[in-house]
């Protein structure tokens, strides 16, 4: 074909819409070669290193420890410890476990790849638990009987154990250099530390939020707390109270209050119940962890 003939056919209009299928067929092709390209499946959230081995050990040292670069550690502990670290959704409660993971205790390290942010740790628990425990789940909302942690009194003044903090407990900013770990603290060190010790009979603290603290007394209230005090900032405070007794008819064995009274009489702050729905994990099957 001439070069004349050829510029005729190109400047006839069915040959032009052809020509424009043919370039948006183009078009679509790259389009999906690149979407399908960028829905290759990522990387697995998991833990880089995870190891998981029963304890049968008669009075060890138990406890759960984060290091700095993210490792978690617990020794001694049973599974109950930590099962809610694989709910989605934030949870307090779990329910329908087998009496093992109340039981049983186990020593495991879970290492997390290095930076990976605090959304995708909870991803790695979740993986964790479904291979290691073969778990199932769901998150259900029940009514329960919950509490609000608020100012005792109208004028707003606080009780003589609690005290706006002096310390320096904020987040550190993002270019600031990772401090040392810090010592191990005694109950008593904790009057002029950041955090909270307690034990089963006193609450102490150099700086805490009344959110941290509220969501620290639910196992004493017997539900759910929620912050509903106000308060901004971290808090100084020192609570004691008495043990807890088996009846209303068992003796104190001391002078304190209860944990209750304890609370309007020497912080100022008192826990009025409230119904509320909340979420449970509830577990639907869960075997014993693989070792390694």
């Amino acid at each position: 074909m001439r070069q004349d003939e050829f510029d005729r056919l190109q400047a006839r209009p069915e040959y032009r819409d052809v020509a424009g299928w043919i370039r948006c067929l183009a078009t679509i092709s790259f389009l999906l070669v690149t979407v399908s390209l960028c829905a290759q499946p990522q990387r697995p959230v998991e833990f880089d290193v995870v190891s998981i081995k029963r304890n049968t050990s008669v009075g060890q040292n138990a406890g759960i420890r984060t290091l700095p670069d993210g490792t978690f550690m617990m020794t001694n502990q049973p599974i109950r410890s930590i099962i809610l670290a694989a709910s989605p959704v934030p949870s307090r409660e779990v329910a329908g476990i087998p009496g093992w993971v109340n039981t049983e205790r186990y020593d495991i390290i879970a290492k997390p790849p290095a930076g990976a942010p605090r959304e995708e740790i909870s991803q790695m628990w979740q993986a964790l638990f479904a291979d290691r425990m073969k778990l199932v789940a769901h998150v259900e909302e029940q009514e329960r009987t919950t509490f609000a942690l608020v100012v005792d009194r109208s004028d707003g003044r606080l009780g003589p154990q609690l005290k706006p903090s002096t310390l320096d407990c904020g987040p550190r900013p993002a270019d600031s250099s990772p401090q040392p770990p810090s010592p191990p603290a005694s109950f008593a060190d904790f009057e002029n530390r950041c955090g909270m010790a307690g034990s089963g009979r006193s609450i102490t603290s150099g700086g805490i939020t009344m959110n941290q603290f509220a969501r620290s007394l639910s196992g004493r209230a017997g539900g759910l707390v929620n912050d509903a005090t106000g308060l901004q900032g971290f808090y100084a405070l020192t609570l004691t109270f008495a043990q807890p007794r088996a009846s209303a008819d068992t003796p104190s064995a001391d002078n304190a209050p209860d944990f209750f009274t304890a609370l309007q009489e020497q912080l100022g702050l008192k826990l009025k119940p409230e119904k509320t729905k909340v979420p449970i994990f509830m577990v639907d099957h869960i075997e014993r962890p693989s070792e390694d």
